[in-house]
C-alpha cells in the first residue's frame, strides 16, 4: 500500500470525451438492442466512476490525475483475443465479485504501460522500471482496487443492488493465461465481458488500460433489465 503524502490537493479533472459503444456481431437483434441500451446507460456510471477514481488517484500520488473512459463494449468470452493478443504479457489486477452480480473485475495494463505507470506511482525517472518489484505490484494493485471499488460502488448505488468485492489479486503473465485463470477460479460460468477502455492522464503522459467485468449470462440480463428501468 502506498502512503498518501499530501491528502489535500486541488483537483483538475480532465473533461470527459464522447463515449463509443459497440456490441459483438453475430448476436440476435433483440440481444444486440438490449446491450446497446445497457452501454448507453452505462455512460453516466462511467462518468461518475471516472471522476471519483481521478480524485482518489490524485490524493494517492499527490499529483493531478485525469481518468477518461473512451469506449465500452460487450464481447463474448471467446472473442477477448481481439482486445489483446493472448500471448502478450500484461499486468492484471482482478477482484472476485459476488452479490447481485457474480463474476470478476479485471484491470489490464500492457507490459510497457505497467512499467511506465510504476515509474509514475513510485516517482521514478521515466523508463526506469524494467521489472516489477513487490512494491510496484502493490502500487498497481492499489490502482486496480481504487478503480474497481469506485466503478462497482457507483454501479451498486445507481442500480440499488448489492455488489460485494473480494481481495484483489495480481498477475503478470500472458493475457490469455490470466483470462483462463480468472474463469477457472472466479467466473466459471461467465459468458460475456463488459469491456471499458480507460486512459490515465498524468500530463503530458497518457496511459491506456482495460477494465473488464466478467459475468454469467443471467447477470448480464439482470443488469440490462435494471438499466432499462432507469429510462423512466
Amino acid at each position: 500500500m502506498m502512503q498518501k503524502l499530501h491528502p489535500q490537493i486541488t483537483q483538475r479533472v480532465q473533461p470527459q470525451r464522447t463515449h463509443r459503444v459497440t456490441v459483438d456481431d453475430g448476436e440476435n437483434t433483440s440481444a444486440m438492442a438490449r446491450e446497446a441500451i445497457m452501454l448507453d446507460k452505462l455512460q453516466e456510471i462511467n462518468k461518475k466512476a471516472a471522476l471519483n477514481t481521478s480524485r482518489a488517484l490524485s490524493k494517492l500520488i499527490d499529483r493531478p490525475v485525469g481518468v477518461e473512459i473512451s469506449n465500452a463494449s460487450v464481447k463474448k468470452m471467446g472473442k477477448l483475443s481481439s482486445l489483446i493478443d493472448p500471448e502478450d504479457i500484461v499486468a492484471g489486477i482482478y477482484l472476485p465479485v459476488t452479490g447481485a452480480l457474480k463474476g470478476a473485475s479485471l484491470l489490464i495494463f500492457p507490459k510497457e504501460t505497467a512499467f511506465a505507470l510504476s515509474d509514475l506511482l513510485m516517482k521514478r525517472e521515466p523508463g526506469t522500471t524494467r521489472k516489477l518489484t513487490e512494491l510496484d505490484k502493490s502500487a498497481l494493485m492499489e490502482v486496480g482496487n481504487i478503480l474497481s471499488g469506485n466503478y462497482l460502488s457507483t454501479l451498486s448505488n445507481m442500480l440499488q443492488i448489492k455488489i460485494i468485492e473480494h481481495i484483489p489479486q495480481f498477475s503478470f503473465d500472458m493475457f490469455g493465461a490470466i483470462i483462463s485463470q480468472i474463469i477457472s477460479k472466479f467466473a466459471q460460468e461467465a459468458e460475456k465481458a463488459l469491456i471499458i477502455e480507460i486512459e490515465f492522464i498524468f500530463k503530458p503522459i497518457k496511459l491506456k488500460g482495460y477494465f473488464l467485468l466478467l459475468f454469467r449470462l443471467e447477470e448480464i440480463n439482470a443488469l440490462l433489465g435494471s438499466l432499462e428501468d432507469l429510462r423512466a
